[in-house]
């Protein structure tokens, strides 16, 4: 702009109302000022306030708390506990849980006598959702842990586990041109598994080796990531319970242990002494010790996610429906329940020499069925040359396809029976215990036509990791089969659990007899 004048987009400051004409109706010639006012009555003391009903005491105390930081709040807490009060001294650490925002907005609209029931209802809708939170995040985890499993199963039959010769924890991304591949495969030439056996793979077919690898260690990186991360989240919110804690810890500590596992398991059949059989395969021991864990780590998410979300669902129940869930459940027989718990521990095992089978490439020996070269018992079910005996079980082909067959049908057997007998001796199962018992059954049948399928053609890849995924569903199933027959704990606010509200409760009590030494905002009513 040119000097001495403002520019256009500089905004300029709006003009001054006009003067305000006065009513010579209305003037007064006093100021207003000099208009006497209405000084307010003086506040008495706090040793001459009136003391009010001890409900509307406690409700305006319990109403306080929330106006109160959370650092604040937590050493209230911990003052009050550590001073003997028998109501807040064994759940003192859960002072750093975040109070329910509900809590002031039923308060203030509620009745000073529903005070307390709308307290516990409060912190049971939130603890609950809370709950049904973390169970559909273990729910996700499981997928993907299974999804880990048939990505695993898929590599093993294709031969693509052994083409990745080093491991990085932090992972390494695919080669970007073709020197880059080259690079990678000359490094693959240089191993046995190559020189023994891949010695006419094209530069394209170990492209696709590599990518099955590749994408089996970085699905589980991602299955820690999708794990860890909403571990640190509900850790801060404090929505992890004290005995929940230790579970989620060791369930971290196992899955970041699969990967040393997993390149333990490889680095196996890397080395020409550790090589296995004529075809060198990686130690069996060390493929089921992999497969067993990554087992053993979907069983512990599962069970997990189940028991947060069945009692989610108890804590808003109505206490006659509770009564009554438990009343159906106290009638199944102890011994049916044994007798499930025992049928889901078989199908583990079952699955556990499953992975021996896979380890020694055992399901080529034969392949007929109910049979083994023409007899029930094969006469090569012994290896003598094999020292100490023991070792037939874990590494002679023969009788470890044998030991998987037996525990197979026996498996299959007991399910049949299970659920024969649910019906025919009139065990009254809950609606979900049926359901479960039905899939349990169904699952089973498909179990042992995939399994057969499988010896007959020859161990084709499909089916064969279709074979390895029915198994985990098959122990999925009979694990919410056993759930479904739990008897029903006690619920958290009946069993004095629900720590925030009793807190909240046991706190307004103890206010109410030390009035001069709590703070103003406290014992403000509203």
């Amino acid at each position: 702009a040119p000097p001495g004048t403002r520019a256009s987009w500089v905004r300029r400051p709006p003009p001054p109302p006009p003067p305000r004409e006065e009513d010579p109706r209305t003037h007064t010639h006093e100021t207003p000022s000099a208009l006497p006012r209405a000084e307010p009555p003086p506040r008495p003391s706090a040793a001459h306030r009136p003391t009010p009903p001890s409900s509307q005491r406690m409700r305006g105390i319990a109403v306080g708390f929330h106006r109160l930081p959370k650092r604040l709040l937590r050493q209230r807490l911990s003052a009050s506990a550590s001073s003997g009060n028998a109501a807040c001294s064994r759940p003192r650490w859960l002072g750093k849980a975040q109070l329910p925002r509900v809590w002031k907005r039923t308060l203030q609209t509620r009745p000073d006598g529903a005070m307390e029931e709308q307290i516990m209802k409060s912190h049971a809708e939130h603890k609950a959702r809370g709950q049904r939170q973390m169970a559909w995040w273990l729910y996700g985890c499981c997928g993907m842990v299974f999804g880990m499993v048939a990505l695993g199963g898929v590599t093993r039959l294709t031969g693509s586990g052994l083409s990745m010769v080093d491991w990085k924890p932090s992972g390494i991304l695919p080669p970007m041109n073709r020197a880059g591949w080259e690079a990678e495969f000359d490094k693959y030439k240089s191993y046995p598994e190559y020189q023994k056996h891949n010695d006419e793979l094209t530069l394209e077919e170990f492209k696709w080796i590599w990518y099955m690898e590749w994408g089996h260690r970085m699905a589980g990186r991602w299955t820690g990531i999708v794990f860890t991360g909403p571990l640190i989240f509900f850790g801060m919110r404090g929505m992890i319970e004290r005995k929940l804690a230790p579970r989620l810890l060791g369930l971290l500590l196992l899955g970041g242990s699969q990967g040393l596992i997993g390149w333990w398991m490889v680095k196996s059949g890397l080395d020409d002494s550790q090589r296995w059989g004529n075809e060198g395969r990686v130690s069996p021991y060390r493929l089921a010790t992999h497969l067993t864990m990554a087992f053993v780590l979907y069983t512990g998410l599962f069970n997990t996610a189940l028991g947060l979300h069945t009692t989610s669902k108890l804590a808003l129940l109505s206490p006659a429906a509770r009564a009554e869930m438990q009343s159906t459940l106290s009638r199944i027989p102890a011994s049916f329940r044994r007798v499930a718990l025992g049928v889901a521990h078989l199908v583990g095992l079952t699955a556990f020499s499953g992975a021996f089978v896979a380890g020694n490439h055992a399901g080529m020996v034969y392949d007929e069925f109910p049979t083994m070269g023409g007899k029930l018992i094969p006469d090569d079910l012994v290896n003598p040359f094999l020292e100490p005996a023991w070792r037939n079980f874990f590494e002679h082909d023969t009788m470890v396809q044998w030991n998987h067959r037996v525990l197979a049908m026996t498996t299959f057997a007991s399910i049949c029976g299970l659920h024969i007998s649910s019906r025919y001796l009139r065990i009254p199962l809950p609606r979900p215990a049926l359901i479960a018992s039905n899939a349990l059954l169904g699952m089973s049948f498909i179990q042992v036509g995939l399994g057969i399928s499988t010896l007959l053609l020859h161990v084709p890849v499909p089916i064969a990791s279709a074979h390895q995924m029915g198994s985990l569903t098959l122990l999925t199933l009979s694990m919410w089969f056993v759930h479904t027959l739990r008897p029903i704990a006690m619920p958290a606010l009946v069993r004095g659990r629900a720590p925030l509200a009793a807190v909240a409760l046991a706190l307004a009590a103890t206010e109410m007899h030390h009035t001069e030494e709590k703070d103003e905002s406290i014992l403000e009513l509203d």
